[in-house]
């Protein structure tokens, strides 16, 4: 489940001409979701991820990935719950992103004045705790992720945001 990428917002650029090659990518369907057939490799392991909206206080994990590579990039973020095997994901979300865009991939949706989530699971994560997969078809992205604790049964209320350590996926960190 995607959001129109083409509405007003924080990621949807306002310079005329970054405004006509995003609308290019939209018209030719470069920005829809993919499909299974395109070859993608894990990338990177966003090592905690929370998704909870049964607790006071609630969560969700956005994956900013933003691709370098010169042409459309196939994405899926894929998240596991902590005691699940990576062959049964809980949920997974893939985009095509346009040469030099980013793009929030959400474990569930959050109010625009949080952050502007584009891709989430379908069923969104409600109670979940685990890891996300990033993997693409081309190598060339950057990847940060955040959690968000929020309160209110709508998120109204924002309590924290804290990184979650993104290491490069089949390797360990250092430590830090």
């Amino acid at each position: 489940m995607s959001k129109a990428l083409d509405t007003p917002s924080a990621k949807v650029p306002t310079d005329p001409r970054a405004a006509t090659q995003f609308r290019r990518h939209i018209e030719l369907g470069e920005l829809e979701e993919g499909s299974i057939g395109y070859p993608a490799r894990p990338r990177y392991l966003v090592t905690f991820m929370r998704s909870d909206t049964s607790a006071r206080t609630r969560s969700a994990t956005v994956v900013t990935v933003t691709n370098q590579a010169r042409q459309a990039n196939f994405v899926t973020v894929t998240w596991f719950k902590g005691f699940a095997s990576n062959s049964s994901p809980s949920g997974e979300s893939t985009m095509i992103i346009p040469p030099d865009f980013s793009v929030d991939f959400g474990s569930r949706d959050l109010p625009g004045d949080l952050t502007n989530v584009n891709s989430i699971p379908v069923p969104e994560l409600i109670f979940d705790e685990g890891r996300a997969i990033v993997s693409s078809r081309l190598p060339e992205i950057g990847v940060s992720a955040r959690v968000y604790y929020t309160a209110g049964e709508n998120d109204e209320e924002l309590l924290a945001i804290t990184d979650s350590k993104v290491v490069v996926f089949d390797n360990g960190n250092l430590g830090d």
